[in-house]
């Protein structure tokens, strides 16, 4: 079970598309308004969750579908990594994200994908996280509160953001780039 979780953690804490998105919103537009980004993509996770679990074994056969999933990912972080590497702390009032971006960055995550495939099957468990359903919605939960933390994060550096944005903005946007270089792997 510890492994589990371990993996869990890891995989939804660690910096991807979703966290680093959190963050630079968090930054650039505070908290609250940051929630529906969040909203988004905790049902966004939701969702990919759900299909993990109901096509798991064709999605593992399935090489055409995670080709396509990563060159769609590929474009749709491209086009994040642009408008993070130009935005400045003036003009980003909306041009993060809103709800809807937020389930869009969640379907085109091939790192949600392999999340769930990998969580929903090659862990065996004993107890209440033998059942699907419940490892499903602690893989969700503890996904959310990821991002959520990351938005917090982004609030708190603020100040620094205001400052020093070229050179953060620079970092979010080569990270952004490694998670592209990394779909690939």
């Amino acid at each position: 079970m510890l492994t589990f979780f371990l993996f869990v953690f890891v995989m939804a804490w660690t910096p991807g598309p979703n966290t680093i998105m959190s963050m630079v919103s968090g930054q650039q537009r505070g908290f609250k308004k940051s929630l529906l980004l969040n909203l988004g993509m905790f049902i966004g996770v939701g969702i990919i969750g759900l299909i993990a679990a109901l096509f798991a074994n064709w999605l593992n056969n399935s090489p055409e579908f995670i080709f396509s999933m990563k060159i769609i990912g590929s474009c749709y972080l491209s086009y994040l990594t642009y408008h993070v590497f130009i935005s400045t702390p003036e003009n980003t009032e909306n041009k993060i994200g809103d709800f809807y971006t937020g389930i869009l960055l969640q379907l085109t995550n091939i790192k949600v994908y392999l999340f769930f495939i990998t969580g929903l099957s090659a862990f065996t468990l004993d107890g209440l996280l033998e059942n699907i359903p419940v490892r499903w919605l602690a893989m969700v939960l503890i996904s959310g509160a990821g991002t959520i933390a990351w938005t917090i994060f982004g609030q708190v550096i603020n100040k620094i953001y205001q400052k020093y944005y070229r050179y953060i903005n620079a970092t979010v946007s080569f990270l952004l780039i490694l998670s592209i270089i990394d779909l690939w792997h």
